[in-house]
Order: C-alpha cells, then sequence, then structure tokens
C-alpha cells in the first residue's frame, strides 16, 4: 500500500466579490486562518497588490507552500495548494471558496505518495451558487450531505415558514448561499429583503430582525449590574453579538454556536458581515464552533450576561435545549447577579410553549421575568428574563442607542389577560419528559 507524502490542489475560482480579491490584507488574514486550522506553521509570507487591481501572495509553510493570484476584473482567483503527510488542505476548499464568495470551482487534486502504485489526479467542479432558477433551485454546494444524519426533505419550520419560502424561492430572488452541514439544510435568499432559513425554518428577515435582536438583548443589558463577559448559545448569525458589541463595557463575548457553516457564512458572506456590522471580527469575540452542552464542560469563570438564542423547539433534538437541566447548566455559569435571557417563541401562536419555558427555566432554580414585542416576520414574540437572585424592579432607560425599541420598556412586560390565562397550564420540559417539542407541534400547526 502507498503511503501518502502531500497533498497538492489547483483551485479556479469563479464569480468571486471582486472587493475581496482586491483586498489584500483580507486575502492574507483568509489564508492565513486556513494555515492555522489546517495546524500548520507559517515560516514566511509575501503579498502585494498591484496597480490598478489584483493580488498576489505566496505563504512559504514548514509543510510547503500555497500562493494566490486574482483577478478581480474577472471575479477570477486562481490557488495552488500544497502540503506533506497528514494536513488534507481539500479540507479547507469550501472555507476558501465561501471566503472569498465563490459561486463556482474547478479544483484539481493529486495525491503524492512514497509507493509504488500512483494515485490518479481527480478533478471535480464545485459550486456554491447557481444562476436563477425557474423553479425552486436545487443548487449543488461546496458541501457535502452524504455524511448528514438527517432527512433534507423535511423541513421544521411552520406552515407560514413553509409558505412564505415557497412563494420567495418561486419569484425573482438571489440564492446568496445554499449548503448543507452535518446538521442542517442552510439557505440566504435575498429578495425585496435578505432572509436566512435553517431546514426551512426562518431565522431572520433584514426587514425587521432588528427589532428582534435589540428586544432580546438590551433588556437583560438594563437589568445586569455588570457587563464583562458575555455568552451568547446559538445566534450564529451575528446580529445579537451585534448588538451586544454596542457596550463599551463588554470585554469579552463566547459566541456558541453547533454549525461551523452558520459561523462562517455570518463571518465571510459580504451582505451578512454587513447586517451584522463585522461582528464576529471584532477581537472581544471567540466563536466557538461546538454544541453547546460541551462547552458549558469547560467554562470556568462565570458570565454576567447569558443570552440564548436557539431555534425554536420544532423537533425532539432541539427541545432538549430547553429542558430543567440544560437552563441549570446555564444558571450555574452565571455570576450571583447575573442576568440570563431565553427566547421563548410566540405568546400569542403558541402560549403554552412560551410558558412552558418560563415555567422550565424557574424549575431550574431562577427568577423570571417575561416580556414580548411584536417582529412583523414573526408576529408576537416572546422572551424571558432570568437570574439566579431576584430581579430588580424595571431600570427606566436604556444604556446604548436603539433603533426599534421604546424609550420606556415596561409596556414590553404587559400582556393580554387571554394569554395570561393559559400561564396555569404550563409544563416543565426535562430530559426524562420532554413535551415542550409536542407542544409546539399542536399549537403551531407543525405537521408530523
Amino acid at each position: 500500500m502507498s503511503q501518502v507524502k502531500g497533498r497538492h490542489l489547483i483551485i479556479d475560482a469563479y464569480e468571486c466579490d471582486s472587493a475581496l480579491l482586491d483586498d489584500l490584507s483580507y486575502l492574507e488574514q483568509t489564508l492565513t486562518n486556513i494555515v492555522l486550522s489546517l495546524g500548520m506553521e507559517k515560516l514566511a509570507f509575501q503579498f502585494h497588490r498591484f496597480e490598478p487591481h489584483g493580488v498576489t501572495g505566496l505563504l512559504l509553510l514548514s509543510t510547503s507552500h500555497m500562493s494566490i493570484h486574482t483577478w478581480p476584473e474577472y471575479s477570477y482567483a486562481a490557488f495552488d495548494l500544497f502540503t506533506c503527510g497528514d494536513n488534507d488542505p481539500s479540507t479547507q476548499i469550501d472555507a476558501l471558496l465561501r471566503g472569498l464568495s465563490a459561486k463556482r470551482a474547478h479544483v484539481y487534486g493529486v495525491e503524492r505518495s512514497n509507493g509504488k502504485t500512483a494515485v490518479p489526479p481527480m478533478v471535480w467542479e464545485l459550486r456554491t451558487l447557481d444562476e436563477q432558477p425557474e423553479t425552486e433551485p436545487t443548487h449543488q454546494s461546496v458541501y457535502s450531505s452524504e455524511k448528514a444524519n438527517i432527512d433534507l426533505s423535511l423541513d421544521r419550520g411552520d406552515q407560514y415558514d413553509q409558505i412564505e419560502r415557497q412563494q420567495l424561492l418561486a419569484g425573482d430572488h438571489k440564492m446568496l448561499f445554499q449548503g448543507t452541514s452535518s446538521y442542517q439544510r442552510v439557505e440566504l435568499v435575498e429578495a425585496m429583503e435578505m432572509r436566512m432559513y435553517l431546514d426551512g425554518q426562518l431565522q431572520f428577515s433584514s426587514l425587521d430582525e432588528r427589532i428582534y435582536h435589540e428586544a432580546l438583548v438590551h433588556p437583560a443589558f438594563t437589568h445586569a449590574s455588570s457587563h464583562e463577559r458575555v455568552l451568547i448559545v446559538g445566534g450564529g448569525d451575528g446580529l445579537a453579538l451585534r448588538e451586544v458589541l454596542k457596550y463599551k463595557t463588554v470585554l469579552h463575548v463566547d459566541l456558541v454556536d453547533l454549525d461551523s457553516m452558520v459561523l462562517d457564512v455570518a463571518k465571510y458572506v459580504p451582505k451578512v458581515v454587513l447586517l451584522n456590522e463585522s461582528a464576529l471580527h471584532d477581537p472581544r469575540v471567540v466563536a466557538h464552533p461546538q454544541d453547546a452542552d460541551e462547552f458549558l464542560n469547560n467554562v470556568t469563570t462565570p458570565y454576567q450576561i447569558i443570552i440564548v438564542d436557539f431555534p425554536d423547539p420544532a423537533d425532539e433534538i432541539i427541545s432538549t435545549l430547553y429542558t430543567k437541566e440544560f437552563f441549570g447548566r446555564l444558571s450555574s455559569c452565571l455570576t450571583d447577579n447575573g442576568v440570563l435571557v431565553c427566547q421563548s417563541f410566540s405568546p400569542e401562536d403558541a402560549p403554552l410553549v412560551y410558558w412552558s419555558i418560563g415555567l422550565t427555566l424557574e424549575d431550574a432554580g431562577l427568577y423570571t421575568k417575561a416580556y414580548h414585542c411584536l417582529v412583523p416576520s414573526f408576529g408576537e414574540w416572546g422572551f424571558h428574563i432570568a437570574g439566579r437572585a431576584p430581579l430588580t424592579v424595571m431600570p427606566k432607560q436604556l444604556l446604548v442607542p436603539t433603533q426599534t425599541l421604546p424609550s420606556d420598556l415596561a409596556p414590553l412586560f404587559a400582556f393580554p389577560t387571554q394569554i395570561l390565562e393559559k400561564r396555569n397550564e404550563a409544563l416543565v420540559n426535562t430530559l426524562q419528559d420532554l413535551t415542550l417539542h409536542k407542544l409546539y407541534q399542536s399549537e403551531a400547526g407543525k405537521k408530523n
């Protein structure tokens, strides 16, 4: 059997973002990140920008080299990657292409061995975006679903998400990104606005996401006595993070999201970066593409604020993130006077889901305050603030400027009688008795 001595990739990337291809600093950082991801050592580098445009760069590595040359006027870039030993540069092709917003690429790959049997070259084409389709797109992606233990034919979005998504895709639109990770299908669609869907469930619309994210973040900050350390679980799009970073008193943020694809979209897709105001590039932020339960195993310093921005509990797996046990783990990571806020679905469309999340927080030993606001893309939307100690009286004013929150937050904490009445029917969601997804499927009209 031959032993691999090295891997050589030549990549032609087409229909890239021309501005990124002409940004020397960005290209240098992108290639450096790939080198670090591969665990290789950068010995030397040289990058040069030509006039009027174009960049050439070379990184000399402890395990060979990596080079790039760009033609921004043609939205084209050429890469040459060679590594020795166990390092496999093909694992970074997707990050490289997404970093340049490339729509398609041709890859020529060769494995070099010290055996007698040569490995034949491989040539393949990757696509991240297609031309506008007349029907729902069937784009290929730089990601593969072959290893994913999910059924891509299933959506977890409710009937409103499904109808709106179908109408959006049937009309004039642009698919900014589409891929399938090991966890879910990710779609970023632009028509009159930009929308992100995860397995068909709407995550945000650029038209009104600020209403949701300002309501998620700022009431909690007004209740917290200090803001130095913040933990965000979920929220990989970076939009809640954008609001957190408005506070100069924030010194460190850990952003934990299971799906590295969502984090990469937030960090590298230009229009999402513009929307989240480059939040994932802030030096105060450390992004962790891992399971939140695993992350909590290693927390040694508590947080003043924890923000829970998970997807809605549409299935049993996500329901486990809204359990007494998980909320208890989050509580143990809070300072004594710390504050936790949790997005809690719609108190109007699914009051049992909403109040059950609040009751589960309380059963985990936390004191809670319930509030809500109107987000047009989702309807009336609910949140719970929670703390290990009783929460203070509502502060009189916000600490930073916002665009959508009222100057007086008190109305957000008032509920109509018909919603309050459902509070007595709430159930505690535990790992031994997962009920939240069943309530969701019943109240939100989810079809099994």
